[in-house]
């Protein structure tokens, strides 16, 4: 009974589901491309990762209960 449940909803959502794979894939993909391409100076990568590790440390700290 359990088999022919998971089977049926695996029929019925697999085409979504790979169509949601391929999309994030081309998105991660196109990402990449953008990253390698990219021009910038060393002053805008080192700004870019103190406002993640800003960003990080926030998180971090709003998220523990105090």
């Amino acid at each position: 009974m359990r088999d022919e449940i998971d089977s049926r909803m695996w029929l019925a959502h697999h085409d979504q589901f790979s169509q949601w794979v391929g999309t994030a894939a081309t998105a991660i993909r196109a990402g990449a491309h953008r990253l390698a391409g990219w021009d910038g100076s060393i002053h805008q990568l080192l700004a870019l990762a103190a406002a993640f590790a800003l960003t990080a440390l926030n998180l971090g700290f709003t998220s523990s209960a105090a």
